[in-house]
């Protein structure tokens, strides 16, 4: 039996949309308030992810981001009571050591979770939006958001990138609720864009402007095009935007390449304006490869402080980026919920009506195309943007079928993607930092190199000291002044496949953040060609979903942050 026509609005849809939004909270809530509690002794806190707390580091110039999160999350430590320490501001070492306290940190995983919690029900709203005629999209979606573990683990930690993708879909949801209503809702639509774009410099929330557009507009401009060559020519010309972006081409070179977009255009349907319009679209490409933020946020630099930058992956990126996006929204929504996203896609690119209210989605299209071929910098939770709305495509796919199999199509999706969180976010709790001091009890190691994310516990009695594979040149005896050395795989992942570096590892100096001495230092170690060094343990949490088991065996750890221990010992 289906649905009633205004279930969405209906007291049983209310009553559904509460319990999802219960589960949505417990799930990050508690996590957020206990990741990191007790590690290392009663009453302990270790921070794991140092990426947190950025945005209050920002507030109070002490870090070079978005200071809008970090605004409110002091607001509300200044009214629990937790004061920011005069002097402070300015000092980046006293700030970061505010901002990274237990007490802030709190207040700030808070902030996300509850963040996180908020863009399931701006979801349920965008699928009521989009698809009145679906009443099943808007509760599949916001139950697959709700029971992401990708995105239950973004909420529960103190970075910007829940927040962020909450105010996103808030944004979206009041211009698609304006080009459907018209009036003073413009004025929400204006005040949510500041936060859209500003939380985390989400400049595509400006693609919105599209909507303001009317639709015979564009019929007049694309007049001609149908759809799949309206595909191939987004294609090509986001590819050539990738193209005049990779550092290796010439100057002169980018300014030819334009010439290569007019093979696709099919000129002979087309009318005066669409014709110019095509004539002068390609040269934007180098045109905007010679403004310097531009530059920056497309090809990024060669060189850093820890070795080479983002910029150094060159062209390999062309590879890199469209295997991320595929990567995360397996672990995101599950192997079944992909599968009904991408369905989902295939079935509203052929049948979805040239409607204006579509056009407020142009912001993630445009982010996703950015990702896809011109991001240098591509840390997973980066792509979280795209997580909502890949749950509303799957949800919508199954929507369309016949209530028999759309239930049990429901069931497995739900129940994939709550076992898939279990395994995935249970890594925060079974960090293998925690094992560390059962290790050292039993080993008792007596002078400890460490890598950057080891975290070892305190009071411990052992000297430690951080390692640097420098210590490892010829005629260095540095690494021989310990017995033990002890890895983080969030480290030396920067020798290997993984998020940064993609698939394509056999050139060292095209890897991100790393050097190639260091490069040809790890993978010496682990494959056991250093006699003086000899693996003695491997710590890592415990996986069984298919999805992390593969990506562990390709690109390494999935959740950021929490990665393998390696220990070996320094054989003098």
């Amino acid at each position: 039996m289906s649905e009633p026509a205004d279930f969405s609005f209906s007291k049983r849809s209310y009553f559904l949309l509460l319990s999802i939004l219960i589960v949505a909270c417990v799930v990050r809530v508690v996590p957020a308030l206990n990741y990191g509690q007790d590690w290392y002794g009663e009453g302990s806190f270790t921070l794991v992810n140092f990426d947190e707390a950025g945005s209050c580091r920002a507030a109070l110039d002490g870090f070079d981001y978005s200071p809008w999160v970090g605004w409110q999350t002091l607001a509300l430590a200044e009214a629990s009571g937790l004061s920011v320490p005069d002097g402070i501001r300015g000092d980046a070492r006293a700030v970061k050591a505010f901002c990274q306290s237990e007490s802030h940190i709190v207040i700030a995983r808070l902030y996300s979770a509850v963040a996180g919690v908020l863009t399931v029900a701006a979801l349920w709203i965008l699928a009521v939006l989009l698809f009145p005629a679906k009443p099943l999209a808007a509760p599949v979606a916001s139950a697959l958001l709700a029971l992401s573990g990708w995105h239950i683990s973004e909420s529960m930690v103190g970075t910007v990138d829940a927040a962020s993708t909450f105010f996103i879909y808030a944004f979206t949801c009041a211009v698609v609720w304006s080009v459907r209503h018209d009036g003073f809702r413009w004025l929400l639509a204006l005040l949510l864009l500041a936060p859209a774009v500003w939380t985390k410099y989400w400049v595509f929330a400006f693609a919105s402007l599209a909507v303001l557009i009317p639709i015979p507009g564009y019929v007049t401009l694309f007049k001609g095009i149908d759809r799949s060559r309206a595909l191939l020519l987004l294609l090509s010309y986001v590819g050539l935007f990738g193209i005049v972006s990779t550092p290796e081409l010439s100057g002169l070179l980018i300014w030819f390449l334009p010439i290569l977009f007019y093979a696709v255009v099919p000129w002979s349907r087309l009318g005066s304006a669409a014709k110019g319009f095509m004539l002068l679209a390609p040269w934007l490409a180098p045109a905007l490869m010679q403004v310097e933020i531009f530059a920056a946020f497309t090809s990024a630099g060669a060189e850093g402080r820890f070795g080479t930058d983002y910029g150094a992956i060159g062209w390999h990126k062309w590879l890199r980026n469209p295997v991320n996006i595929p990567v995360v929204l397996v672990m995101g929504l599950g192997l079944p919920g992909f599968v009904m996203a991408v369905s989902g896609l295939a079935h509203l690119w052929k049948s979805a009506p040239l409607d204006r209210a579509w056009l407020a989605l142009l912001p993630l299209l445009a982010f996703v195309l950015y990702m896809a071929f011109l991001a240098p910098v591509t840390y997973y939770r980066h792509y979280l943007p795209l997580l909502p709305l890949a749950c509303l495509l799957a949800a919508v796919r199954v929507s369309h079928w016949r209530p028999p199999l759309r239930a049990v199509s429901v069931a497995l999706l739900l129940s994939w993607q709550a076992v898939l969180a279990v395994d995935l976010v249970t890594d925060y709790h079974f960090d293998p930092r925690r094992d560390l001091p059962k290790w050292y009890a039993e080993n008792e190691p007596q002078r400890v190199w460490a890598s950057y994310y080891v975290n070892p516990p305190p009071d411990t009695g052992v000297g430690h000291r951080l390692f640097k594979p420098a210590f490892v040149r010829s005629g260095s005896n540095n690494l021989r002044q310990s017995d033990t050395l002890i890895l983080s795989e969030n480290w030396y992942d920067t020798a290997f496949a993984n998020e940064l570096n993609g698939p394509l590892v056999h050139d060292p100096a095209r890897l991100i953040k790393t050097t190639p001495e260091s490069v040809t230092f790890y993978r010496r170690a682990f494959a056991g060609e250093l006699p003086f060094l000899v693996k003695r343990a491997r710590l890592r949490a415990p996986s069984y979903m298919p999805e992390l088991l593969v990506h562990r065996a390709l690109y390494g750890s999935f959740t950021q942050f929490v990665g393998d221990i390696v220990i070996l010992e320094v054989e003098l």
